[in-house]
């Protein structure tokens, strides 16, 4: 594992990595990551029926989730998690405990009805949500479990809906980094990411594993680093 130090002025607390084997040696702000809920289950067949029948089961609900929120919780650098849920990935009670700090926020992962989510998501939660961001589908079986209408990639936003959108920040998807190029190389372009103030894009369903059809990878190992967590 690369060498990790801290040092901290008055007003903020700055990360200094020391990267010789990347080719880095700079200084990095807050560890901003955005987190789409998509799905509830490790499991993308017992997601998409599940998600389609509109039911949910305890069995590791949230499974990936709340390990991400454990390694968070973990973390010695300073993390700031943007969680965006779907109506059909509302944190339940272990959710909630573990966002259960400033290190979390919860925010909205737009659907099929941005007002209806909204309200629901802020019963569950109760919290004030500020973000958004929506989910998008282009495949057949997307738009059938998300009922989309076939000509619908993404449900449409409100003109006066009033949550500030999530796009408005520089954004790099680490788990497609992590599909394209090998696991030293995806460190890389992720810690120069973090050095430009971008916010880093993961999918829980994709911590442990690499898509078929999707070009994600698994972010398991590189997240781990990320956070200096054992």
């Amino acid at each position: 594992m690369w060498g990790l130090k801290k040092t901290f002025v008055v007003w903020h607390t700055i990360i200094i990595i020391n990267y010789q084997s990347l080719g880095l040696n700079k200084q990095i702000n807050m560890i901003k990551i955005r987190l789409d809920v998509d799905y509830a289950y490790p499991s993308r067949w017992k997601s998409f029926l599940y998600t389609a029948l509109k039911r949910k089961t305890k069995r590791n609900y949230l499974k990936n989730s709340k390990i991400i929120a454990k390694m968070i919780n973990k973390s010695t650098v300073e993390v700031k998690a943007y969680w965006f849920f779907t109506p059909f990935t509302l944190p339940d009670a272990e959710m909630l405990e573990l966002l259960n700090s400033n290190k979390h926020e919860i925010a909205l992962h737009v659907a099929v009805d941005a007002y209806k989510e909204l309200k629901d998501l802020e019963k569950t939660s109760n919290t004030q949500i500020k973000y958004y961001t929506v989910h998008g589908t282009e495949s057949l079986l997307g738009k059938i479990i998300w009922r989309r209408k076939l000509s619908q990639a993404k449900a449409p936003i409100p003109k006066d809906f009033h949550l500030k959108s999530f796009y408005d920040f520089p954004t790099l998807s680490l788990d497609r980094i992590c599909y394209d190029t090998s696991t030293k190389e995806a460190l890389k372009i992720a810690y120069e990411s973090i050095e430009k103030d971008e916010v880093l894009l993961i999918h829980p369903d994709w911590l442990f594993q690499r898509g078929k059809m999707n070009h994600r990878g698994a972010y398991y190992e590189i997240l781990k680093e990320i956070l200096n967590v054992n």
